[in-house]
């Protein structure tokens, strides 16, 4: 068992539902909560149709971290036995190293934790209260439901072209709209770490394209300057091979990533702990997809580009050196994006539980 998720165990001592692989870990109350959950799950099909789909996607979510687990154990033990310091362009292993596997599985923990107080909460009423409650928490999900459709349908439209600034900026006013007291500094540095370095790049090969063609048309020049071994250095200083444009391409696709997981964790906390001021989850769960698609709509923008900076390098490499890297970047770029939309489905249960809490409150006397 992970450090980060005995920690989490101390601090929430609530029955504790975590699938792995398929089979379920329950600490305390099974008979109990079998039959509670039973009872929800009844409850919530009986007038949902669509309960079932959501059902079967935080099934789907609930498992990511563990096969990023076993994705980055699987490179580590192929790894061990090269012998070889470098580093790897190993998305699994890169994300893991800034943290963003602990940061999912916490967060899957928080959900399952919630969807369990949920269920318990829900077992507890009946009559009136019960189909209050019940249709309050479809609706929260059928934004989630709604989010989801979105995703599936509008792939193509996925990388927008947004400046580091402005990106900062939406992220700055949404978490401010969430009324959670969450910034975005970690999250801003990386993408901003990511653009300067791409950006940088492709400047200085446009330099050397423009220097290329005008040795190609003196000779005379351009034999001069060989003869000055320092000269070539600083030329051979000023671009980056494919194969390090390829690596910082996987390993800034893997921290932004992590850091998106991270912002999206730290939101949860915040809304079930720390909010500054009450605000409905169904607004809530509006302004967090807001969030999370200018986070994936960034992400593929970087991808894109990454990809472009692939190319304009490698445009002497020939095609079976340059096309699996450019391919690993697009598919890693698009894992990134669907790791981000998996984690704000875990906030659906947070969220439920949010209101729930908010709801009790407004009725006490």
């Amino acid at each position: 068992m992970q450090p980060q998720i005995r920690a989490l165990q101390k601090a929430h001592p609530l029955p504790l539902h975590q699938p792995l692989g398929g089979k379920s870990v329950l600490t305390g109350g099974l008979d109990a909560l079998e039959f509670i959950g039973k009872k929800t799950m009844n409850v919530l099909a009986e007038s949902d149709p669509g309960f079932k789909r959501t059902k079967t996607l935080m099934e789907r979510t609930v498992s990511l971290s563990q096969m990023l687990r076993e994705a980055k154990e699987k490179e580590k033990q192929r790894l061990a036995q090269q012998l070889t310091m470098e580093r790897t362009a190993h998305y699994g292993m890169l994300f893991d190293e800034y943290q963003g596997l602990s940061h999912l599985e916490a967060l899957e923990i928080l959900s399952n934790e919630s969807e369990s107080k949920v269920q318990s909460f829900l077992a507890s009423l009946d009559g009136e209260k019960l189909e209050l409650l019940k249709n309050d928490l479809i609706s929260i999900k059928d934004i989630f439901a709604a989010k989801e459709v979105e995703n599936e349908e509008n792939q193509e439209e996925q990388g927008l072209e947004e400046k580091g600034e402005e990106f900062a900026r939406m992220l700055t006013e949404l978490l401010f709209e969430l009324h959670v007291a969450a910034t975005p500094d970690k999250l801003n540095k990386a993408m901003k770490r990511a653009h300067d370095w791409v950006e940088e790049d492709q400047t200085m090969v446009s330099v050397d394209v423009a220097k290329g063609s005008e040795e190609e048309t003196k000779k005379e020049e351009k034999e001069e300057k060989s003869q000055d071994p320092q000269e070539d250095k600083k030329e051979e200083k000023r671009t980056k091979t494919i194969e390090e444009v390829y690596m910082l391409s996987i390993e800034s696709l893997a921290e932004v990533t992590a850091r998106c997981i991270e912002q999206l964790h730290k939101v949860a906390e915040l809304i079930l702990h720390g909010q500054e001021e009450e605000k409905p989850a169904q607004d809530q769960a509006k302004v967090l997809i807001k969030l999370t698609t200018a986070m994936c709509n960034e992400v593929a923008s970087l991808s894109k580009k990454f990809t472009n900076s692939l190319t304009t390098v490698g445009s002497k490499k020939k095609a079976e050196v340059l096309n699996p890297m450019i391919s690993s970047v697009l598919l890693e770029g698009c894992n990134s994006t669907t790791y981000i939309q998996d984690a704000f489905q875990l906030l659906l249960p947070v969220l439920q539980v949010s209101h729930i809490q908010t709801s009790c409150l407004k009725a006490q006397p």
